[in-house]
Order: structure tokens, then sequence, then C-alpha cells
């Protein structure tokens, strides 16, 4: 957890989770990936038995290799998410015996939390760090939702080939 030269903004996370994402090499998904797979859904009952095999590869592949990353990514953000929970209870702790020390009125705890955060930048950080991580799961989990309905829906139409051709 290395501070940031620059002010850290909810955008700015965004634009690194994507970049993270965009750095993995999978393509976006779109429906018709003709420059890059030659694969337009409206027309699937047209490839060959050949060509669905080598799309039922590509996309289980994708799928295969983003269910890694999203394990990784929340097993990343489930260690971030510890040490904010730890580094928070003890700074919680250090200022309600600070508040009981000086005889003065405990603050409520958006009051409390606010103090914690502006006097823990490290603790500041491990919370930016937790927002950059979900908003890469969620971008990671989408591709990967999007890879499963493509696999899906080929399979189907190999199915629907393979029945059609026992009756």
């Amino acid at each position: 957890m290395q501070e940031r030269e620059t002010k850290w903004t909810p955008m700015k996370a965004l634009g690194r989770a994507r970049k993270k994402v965009d750095s993995l090499g999978i393509p976006i998904f779109s429906p018709d990936l003709a420059e890059r797979e030659n694969l337009n859904f409206s027309e699937l009952d047209k490839y060959s038995d050949k060509e669905l095999e080598g799309f039922l590869t590509m996309y289980g592949g994708y799928e295969a290799f983003l269910e890694t990353k999203v394990a990784t990514i929340e097993a990343t953000l489930g260690a971030l998410e510890a040490s904010f929970n730890e580094g928070y209870s003890t700074s919680l702790y250090q200022l309600s015996k600070h508040y009981e020390q000086e005889q003065k009125k405990k603050p409520i705890k958006d009051e409390i939390r606010g103090e914690i955060m502006t006097k823990n930048k490290q603790l500041a950080q491990v919370k930016k760090d937790i927002i950059e991580q979900e908003a890469e799961l969620r971008i990671v989990r989408g591709l990967l939702e999007t890879y499963r309905k493509a696999y899906a829906t080929v399979s189907r139409v190999v199915t629907l080939r393979t029945k059609g051709a026992q009756d």
C-alpha cells in the first residue's frame, strides 16, 4: 500500500481498475466480433461445426481465465478489508481512550469515522485500495458473465444441431 503522488478520486480509481482489466489482453465482448473472431451471433446457424468448436474453445478459455482473475481479486479484496477493519478498530479504540482521558464528549459515529480517516493516512489509503478492488471486481465479473453467456449461446446451437442430426 504505497502512497500515491496525486490526489485520489473515485474516477481515478475506476480508471486504474479499467487499465488493469484492459491489461488482461482479453477483448471486451461485442455481439459482432467480425474484425477479430468473425463471429456474428445473428448468423450462428451459418457457421460450420469446426468454427463453432473454435468459438467454444475461445469462450471457454476466457471464462476459465476470468474465473481465476475473479478469485485473485476477491482474495486481495478480503485481505485489504481485513487490514482496514483491524486498523479501524485499533484507531477507534485509541480515539475512544483519548476522549475518555480528556473527559470530552464522544462525537457521533460519522464524526469519529471522519476523524480516524483524517488522522490515519495509511488507513485512508487502504480504503481507497478497497474501492479500486471492488470496481475492478465488478468489471471482471461483468466480463466473465458476458463470456459465459456467449459460451452458452454457441453451446446451445451445437446441442440443437446434434439433436437435429439424431432426429
